[in-house]
């Protein structure tokens, strides 16, 4: 399956011409010099859709960028001044977790995932009729993506494909 990338073109020469120039300080993870001239991709908004079926009838899936993952999952590289490009499926409520981003404060998340992964919410609002169901796969992964391509090319695509193999019928994404 392939998704749509919303990189512009042309976007990769700007980006190895900051690479270039800011790469010492993104690996000695100065972010406040490293993304001086940082060529951000000004998207355009994302197209209204609506629900198919009512959202009491409707399967709901998580999508956060915010680094969880059960403890039994390799943590992701929150120390990769290059990001990680990788996804975690979570397949039901975290008995354990683990939170890996450096890119914002984790504390909160650590304590408890649902402040920025809401899987107990969506499962009471199923619980009260409010939604249909939520899914067997939710998804997180590691916002932080300097170079946001590889993200396109490989999780994308395959999160995507779980949510259609799932029938969810709507996604809340969840910024980390």
């Amino acid at each position: 399956m392939t998704i749509n990338s919303p990189v512009p073109d042309g976007w990769d020469a700007a980006y190895h011409e900051w690479l270039d120039e800011h790469r010492v300080a993104l690996e000695a993870h100065d972010w406040a010099r490293a993304f001086v001239g940082y060529p951000w991709i000004q998207g355009s908004p994302p197209p209204k859709t609506f629900l198919k079926v009512p959202l009491s009838q409707a399967r709901m899936a998580l999508v956060s960028s915010a680094g969880v993952c059960a403890t039994d999952q390799m943590p992701f590289d929150a120390q990769n001044p290059y990001g990680d490009a990788t996804f975690r499926v979570i397949a039901g409520p975290l008995r354990s977790w683990q939170v890996h981003h450096g890119h914002y404060d984790t504390t909160a998340a650590q304590q408890d995932y649902n402040t920025v992964f809401p899987l107990r919410a969506l499962e009471r609002l199923a619980g009260q009729g409010m939604i249909g169901s939520v899914s067997r796969e939710n998804y997180t992964f590691m916002g932080y993506q300097p170079d946001p391509r590889p993200f396109y090319r490989r999780a994308a695509p395959t999160m995507l494909e779980g949510l259609i193999r799932n029938r969810v019928d709507g996604v809340l994404l969840v910024p980390g």
